[in-house]
């Protein structure tokens, strides 16, 4: 069961520590998490292991595990010389998601900025979203399905108008602490070129990155490569689900709380490239009945 700390609160965040240091540093995203939170939220005396260093947070109602092992990784080489890049996973629109997840990814690493920060936002995924299985099984994407990239449902016509006014706003959220020297560069993920377009057009602070799931769209499309060519935005690819965690399989971890934001953390040594750290931190509530 999810320990004791969060009957006392309605909002709870969750800190899986380095997964590196375990078995999960090395999956798909979504079984990273969900078996990053397994090992934070229970503990199987019968099950012969390491002791898992867990720790609770009673003054911010957090749960943390290997907290000491994760502050050695980010302070045995100098802030300058490692990179710390965060991609927070949304499904609902909450300003104040991001700002939770910011603050909270900030607090948790004990750093002063982090060097990018790219935002996943997909209000629909509920609805279009497979279940996450934690035992393989590859889902489908529309190349093997036959379809060609240029049917594929593209994020504007799947959100629409009022979804990119959301989208504009979460991203002006983040927008406060690129102001603020807090995050260096902004990046968006799943944008197909007219919401990208939409959401540059208006930004304080453009975005340099933009990531696109080949899962979905098996080519990156010509006209998003060229815009962001012309705008000077790297352009990555990723494999990460729309939606993360289904509802269920996080009820099972942690009962009547849902995951209101989730985000993924990587630290790199610059000068090596190599990754030092890797974790997820998810926020998440009490329904209210």
């Amino acid at each position: 069961m999810i320990p004791t700390i969060t009957k006392k609160y309605q909002n709870v965040v969750i800190s899986t520590g380095n997964i590196i240091t375990t078995e999960l540093g090395q999956r798909k995203s979504n079984e990273e998490l969900y078996d990053g939170l397994k090992i934070t939220l229970h503990s199987d005396p019968s099950v012969e292991r390491v002791v898992v260093e867990k720790e609770i947070d009673e003054l911010h109602g957090r749960v943390q595990r290997a907290t000491q092992e994760l502050t050695t990784r980010l302070t045995e080489n100098g802030r300058n010389e490692i990179s710390i890049g965060a991609k927070i996973f949304l499904n609902r629109h909450s300003t104040e998601c991001v700002n939770q997840a910011v603050e909270a990814l900030l607090n948790i690493l004990s750093v002063t900025h982090v060097d990018n920060v790219v935002l996943a936002y997909h209000p629909n995924a509920v609805a279009s979203a497979t279940p996450v299985a934690t035992t393989g099984g590859q889902p489908k994407s529309p190349c093997s399905e036959g379809i060609p990239a240029s049917k594929a449902s593209t994020w504007s016509l799947r959100n629409g108008e009022e979804g990119v006014s959301e989208l504009k706003e979460l991203y002006q959220t983040l927008e406060q602490y690129a102001l603020k020297q807090q995050i260096t560069q902004l990046g968006i993920a799943d944008l197909d070129a007219a919401a990208l377009e939409e959401l540059h057009k208006g930004a304080q602070v453009a975005p340099t990155i933009a990531q696109v799931n080949l899962s979905t769209c098996c080519v990156v499309p010509a006209e998003l490569q060229e815009f962001c060519t012309a705008h000077d935005i790297q352009l990555n690819t990723h494999s990460d689900p729309e939606l993360l965690l289904p509802e269920e399989q996080f009820a099972a971890l942690a009962p009547d709380y849902s995951i209101d934001w989730s985000l993924r953390y990587q630290v790199h040594v610059r000068c090596r490239g190599v990754l030092t750290a890797k974790g997820y931190i998810v926020g998440a509530s009490r329904s209210s009945d």
